[in-house]
C-alpha cells in the first residue's frame, strides 16, 4: 500500500484533538470515570484511557526507531496482514475481537498521576514525530503490530489514531450507559 493513501498530518491533528478530548474527561469528576458498564465493555472508561495511554506510549516509540531507521523490533520488509489495510484506510477497528495484549492492559485500580505522566509523554512524544514528518513519510522499515503485522511508520500513525477514537467511543458508551 503506498502512504499516500493515509495523511499522517490529518492524523496527528486528530490525536491532537483526541488528547484534548482526554483532557477534558479527566477534568470531570474521577467517580465518573470509574463507573462500570458490564454489558458494555469490561474496563471502566479510566480504564480505556490508561490502554490508550499505554498503546500510545509503545508507538511514539516505534514512531522514533522507524524515524532513526533501526531498533530492536525494526524490519526492513514485511506487509501488514490481509484486512489490516482495510481497517487503516477505514479508520475503523471492529469490537471486541482482539484482547488487549498483556503490557498494555490498564491496572485495575488506575494511578491517576501515572496517568496525566503517560498522557504528557505522549503529547510529547507525537509531536516530536510530526516534527519530523518528512522523515516518517520517508521511513521504509517496519515494526510488527500483534495482530496488524508489519507496519509503517505512517501507518502506526493511523493506528494510533483509529485505536485512540474506538477506546474513546467504548468509554463514552460506558458512561453514557449509567
Amino acid at each position: 500500500m503506498s502512504t499516500g493513501t493515509l495523511d499522517p498530518r490529518a492524523d496527528f491533528a486528530l490525536l491532537r484533538e483526541l488528547h484534548d478530548e482526554i483532557d477534558r474527561w479527566l477534568a470531570r469528576p474521577r467517580e465518573e470515570l470509574l463507573r462500570v458498564a458490564p454489558a458494555v465493555s469490561g474496563w471502566n472508561s479510566e480504564q480505556h484511557i490508561a490502554h490508550v495511554s499505554l498503546a500510545n506510549e509503545l508507538i511514539t516509540r516505534n514512531l522514533k526507531s522507524l524515524i532513526r531507521g533501526s531498533g530492536p523490533l525494526v524490519l526492513t520488509s514485511g506487509e501488514p496482514v490481509p484486512g489490516a489495510l482495510e481497517i487503516l484506510l477505514s479508520g475503523t477497528v471492529p469490537r471486541g475481537q482482539a484482547q488487549a495484549p498483556r503490557m498494555v492492559r490498564p491496572p485495575d485500580v488506575v494511578e491517576r498521576a501515572y496517568l496525566i505522566e503517560w498522557l504528557a509523554a505522549n503529547r510529547q512524544g507525537f509531536a516530536e514525530a510530526e516534527a519530523q514528518l518528512e522523515a516518517l513519510e520517508r521511513a521504509t522499515c517496519r515494526i510488527p503490530h500483534q495482530v496488524l503485522g508489519p507496519l509503517s511508520a505512517v501507518q502506526w500513525v493511523r493506528f494510533a489514531t483509529i485505536h485512540t477514537r474506538h477506546h474513546l467511543a467504548i468509554a463514552r458508551d460506558v458512561l453514557a450507559a449509567r
